[in-house]
């Protein structure tokens, strides 16, 4: 017999071992089924004679004790999750291409989501044919969704995709991505947007520029930096065209803890959104005016301890206390607010300028870390004098002297408050400093024009094969 033949009879011999023939019958069927069969076929004895027979040509091919049990049958897996998830994603957006591509956690009542608002809508008034996708990557609802321009649409591929691992949802993105072509991807927030640039930002620029926001870093139970910046940057702050950000305090300080160069960065104040009042406004607080407003997230980096630690320190003073609570109901410090004679805590609000009144003489605002937070220029707004701590792009829209340089000096806060409550003079002074830093470093011109300066991040439109003129089904890309 010729070696060929040896061969293919071999090989019909392993494949009869491997295989088991179909039953005949369903009768036939049922019996199988009650036998215990091997869930993966064994090593046919032909191989494993050969094994033994040329084990002195190569000893590592036979194991201690003469057991074949390390060599393992492999099939090829079937992992359909991930396609599935893609084929059920893509229905959602109606055949459309877009010119942008924002990959964001979700859209909830916040300051990062307030900055996802304004790019959008940026976007959009710069260039007619500009059109929008918005991926909101963290499963769950997206209420502010509905403040997009009516042209943008909302996918959550969070609810989508989400009960995948991460390796896999970074695979169903960039395949989203590279079959869109964007011109711009803007990443912010998202864990799955930065993965996917760690593992495919080659692949990514080849058709698209790519952008993401940073804001500031979170921090460790231990007071240890944490988030996006210091997982991703080292990795990946070369791929992108540039990295904006609120506030001109963080990109020095990830430059001195990372290296990264500063040029990487661009720094984009965000704008505010509502009327600016007159220069010469008067401040909003009543003559007598004894309560103090506190406006945030009851969460660890809000500092709720400091909150209780001030007011305990003041009971001659009523504090209006508004936000959600993120932190657990145990929590000591929200215990501790709760059982104050002098605290009353409101719960969640929609917009500052509707809890703010007269009868408050001051915004007290307490914080661990901050980006720059954009309800201190509702504040301005409602023409309240702030008293805040000297953390994050805080520095940069209200004066040094009149912030607190150490965020739990709980007596700092304290000696400012009482300043503000007897002085309708200083009170006046700060609301005046406040509505002019408003009216010149927060207006939406500069704002786009800063966008504008960013290379191709406005200049999106045609690009290969013309855009398809497909209008979404709804709003909101028919699913949140």
């Amino acid at each position: 017999m010729s070696t060929i033949h040896r061969v293919l009879e071999q090989i019909k011999r392993a494949l009869d071992a491997m295989m088991p023939s179909l039953p005949a019958s369903t009768e036939a069927a049922r019996e199988v089924s009650r036998l215990d069969v091997p869930s993966t076929p064994t090593m046919p004895k032909w191989l494993q004679d050969e094994i033994f027979e040329i084990g002195h040509l190569d000893p590592d091919l036979v194991p201690p004790g003469d057991v074949l049990d390390r060599y393992q049958f492999y099939s090829v897996p079937s992992l359909p999750a991930a396609g599935a998830a893609y084929a059920e994603l893509v229905t959602h957006l109606d055949d459309a291409c877009f010119t942008h591509v924002l990959v964001i956690p979700w859209l909830k009542q916040g300051g990062a989501d307030r900055g996802i608002l304004y790019h959008a809508q940026a976007i959009l008034e710069s260039k007619e044919d500009n059109r929008v996708l918005l991926l909101g990557t963290e499963s769950g609802d997206s209420p502010w969704a509905s403040r997009l321009p009516a042209s943008a649409v909302y996918v959550s591929f969070g609810n989508i995709v989400g009960h995948l691992s991460l390796d896999d949802q970074a695979r169903v993105l960039v395949r989203l991505l590279v079959q869109q072509r964007p011109r711009v991807i803007h990443v912010v927030n998202s864990r799955v947007g930065w993965e996917v640039v760690r593992q495919y930002g080659l692949a990514l620029r080849q058709h698209s520029a790519l952008f993401a926001s940073l804001f500031c870093d979170d921090y460790s139970e231990r007071m240890l930096p944490v988030g996006y910046a210091r997982d991703y940057l080292r990795d990946c702050h070369a791929a992108f065209n540039t990295i904006f950000c609120d506030n001109s305090q963080y990109p020095r300080i990830w430059n001195e803890d990372l290296g990264i160069p500063q040029r990487s960065f661009t720094v984009l104040p965000f704008p505010y959104d509502g009327n600016v009042p007159a220069i010469n406004g008067k401040a909003r607080s009543e003559d007598g005016a004894r309560r103090v407003l506190w406006a945030g997230r009851l969460d660890r980096q809000k500092r709720p301890d400091v909150l209780a630690g001030i007011a305990e320190a003041m009971p001659h003073v009523d504090f209006d206390v508004f936000g959600a609570q993120v932190m657990s109901g145990g929590n000591a410090a929200i215990e501790r607010l709760r059982t104050l004679p002098n605290v009353v805590l409101h719960g969640e609000f929609q917009r500052l300028e509707t809890v703010a009144s007269g009868n408050h003489f001051a915004y007290l605002h307490t914080s661990a870390w901050e980006g720059t937070p954009t309800i201190l220029f509702d504040v301005a707004s409602s023409m309240l004098p702030i008293c805040a701590p000297a953390v994050g792009g805080i520095v940069d829209f209200l004066e040094p002297e009149s912030l607190i340089a150490d965020y739990e000096d709980v007596a700092a806060f304290v000696s400012q408050l009482e300043i503000l409550r007897l002085s309708p003079q200083e009170r006046e002074l700060r609301v005046s400093r406040q509505l002019d830093m408003l009216r010149r470093t927060r207006q939406w011109g500069e704002f786009s024009s800063k966008l504008e300066a960013a290379g191709p991040y406005l200049r999106g439109g045609h690009q290969g094969a013309e855009l398809a003129a497909v209008e979404p089904s709804s709003k909101n890309g028919g699913i949140t």
